[in-house]
């Protein structure tokens, strides 16, 4: 008796010595920097609907002849969004530009849901700013890319720049390349976010 409740005292020694710990539990609020998704139908609000506490003021700018509001993607959704809608920005157009502070962050990345109309601009162009005022691509070993009629997951790493990181005057611009210059078609980009981790 003695010695099988020994046994047992022993085992369960054993147990809590191999248990390991409890994971650390890491929110989306840790990463995520800021969010667009667009549901709120208003082209006057170009605020995101998620700035991580501390940060900002961030908002977006285009150059186009106008913008408005279609169905959305279910791609990249943050925040218990949904696929409302999204960003349309028709032609003629020229360039849709992101302004996001990264003060106090590094290791950026921005993802975005992406599709275009069969008239839309089907080739686009990345570059950022460290200064406010010239745009670059050096941290982007591959910039250009050709859009997708469908909503297709577009993702940029900017972690190679140091320039990018805590930069108050960091902004990201989407350059129309071709088939942007019709009066008809357009690009539509929903569920914009930035990521980072805290320096």
């Amino acid at each position: 008796m003695i010695l099988s409740l020994s046994l047992l005292l022993l085992a369960a020694c054993v147990k809590d010595r191999i248990q390991p710990p409890a994971p650390v539990v890491v929110t989306t609020g840790d990463s995520l920097l800021y969010y667009w998704d667009f549901n709120n139908a208003d082209s006057s609000k170009h605020n995101p609907v998620y700035t991580f506490p501390g940060l900002g003021p961030a908002s977006f700018k285009y150059s186009s002849s106008y913008i408005d509001f279609t169905t959305g993607s279910a791609l990249n959704l943050y925040k218990n969004s949904i696929a409302g809608s999204c960003l349309r920005v028709r032609n003629p157009s020229n360039s849709l530009t992101f302004l996001m502070p990264t003060t106090g962050y590094k290791n950026i990345v921005l993802q975005y849901a992406e599709e275009r109309t069969s008239s839309g601009p089907n080739q686009n162009a990345v570059s950022y700013t460290i200064d406010g005022t010239n745009y670059i691509s050096t941290a982007l070993s591959n910039n250009a890319y050709v859009v997708d009629t469908t909503f297709t997951l577009q993702s940029f790493d900017f972690s190679s720049d140091a320039n990018v990181n805590n930069n108050s005057k960091f902004a990201v611009k989407i350059t129309f390349t071709s088939g942007n210059t019709g009066t008809s078609g357009n690009d539509r980009f929903d569920n914009v976010s930035l990521l980072g981790t805290k320096q």
